[in-house]
């Protein structure tokens, strides 16, 4: 079961950073044009893909 949740938190941060990267412009999207949303955003990626890592380590170590 850790697997899977690991897997899906490790597509759900690939997902967060395909969706927040900037246009050809360099415009970022709409969603991170405040300030707020630059400083929130990199820390919950970070936080899927270090606990998607950790669940699915922790699948493979215990099957």
């Amino acid at each position: 079961m850790n697997i899977l949740i690991g897997a899906v938190m490790l597509a759900a941060a690939a997902t967060l950073i395909l969706i927040g990267r900037p246009n050809r412009a360099g415009e970022h999207p709409r969603f991170l044009r405040f300030e707020a949303a630059l400083v929130l955003y990199p820390p919950i990626v970070l936080s899927f893909i270090a606990l998607g890592a950790a669940a699915f380590i922790s699948g493979l170590l215990s099957s």
